[in-house]
């Protein structure tokens, strides 16, 4: 299929999903949206699929929301009633194998909040991180006030969504917001290590494990 805001291709068993807004960062809209929630929701029944590797297209990963909507929708009802419909975060939890993360630039706002969907975040050093939602007066709205907390601990959580503080990949490794950090000439052949070491295991095995970690993950305190 052709699509507006994203690029797909399926190798074998890996589905590698680029966000693919260049001119602008990636942003986020709701049609981004709708394609991501279209093409995830095959995997449950694509059983070949062992793996999901998601980049963003020229220099950024996302740079968050695209602001130009906000406001735009006729009713506040309809549009939460086709969010609830397309609900991309729950299907991205519930993504029965692994999802890989390669971020390099930006990754903003909504982009922080695909990448912490993701099971595995691979970054570059000079990657910049950002939950800027409060300098909006806005709340992260994919639920970011969560998933970085049972991420980060809480005290790094509260620096990022409360004073909206940046910081670089080799940070965000320490904090616990990436798994792994590289320069942006590795970056792709780290990420293909780590995803023949997915794809090795058959999909069943895969779809046990990560229900495993994620249960204890849902589950969890967030930590102090």
């Amino acid at each position: 299929m052709n699509y507006q805001t994203i690029k797909v291709n399926k190798t074998s068993s890996i589905l590698s999903i680029s966000l693919d807004r260049p001119s602008i960062g990636n942003a986020f809209n709701t049609v981004m949206r709708d394609e991501l929630f279209s093409v995830l929701k095959f995997i449950k029944v694509d059983i070949d699929i062992k793996v999901v590797l998601i980049t963003g297209s020229g220099q950024n990963f996302c740079t968050g929301a695209d602001l130009t909507e906000f406001g735009t929708s006729p009713s506040l009802i309809t549009a939460r009633d086709i969010r609830r419909q397309r609900d991309l975060w729950a299907l991205m939890l519930s993504c029965p194998v692994p999802i890989v993360s390669a971020i390099q630039g930006q990754c903003i706002g909504s982009g922080l909040e695909i990448a912490l969907y993701s099971d595995i975040r691979i970054a570059t050093t000079d990657s910049q991180f950002s939950m800027p939602e409060t300098t909006l007066g806005l709340i992260p709205a994919a639920g970011g006030t969560q998933t970085l907390p049972r991420t980060v601990k809480m005290s790094k959580a509260f620096n990022l969504l409360l004073a909206g503080e940046s910081i670089n990949g080799i940070d965000a490794k320490k904090a616990g917001l990436i798994s792994r950090v590289t320069t942006l000439d590795k970056l792709n052949n780290d990420v293909s290590n780590i995803i023949q070491m997915i794809i090795n295991n058959p999909r069943p095995y895969l779809t046990l494990l990560k229900s495993q970690i994620s249960s204890a993950w849902t589950s969890q305190r967030i930590p102090s």
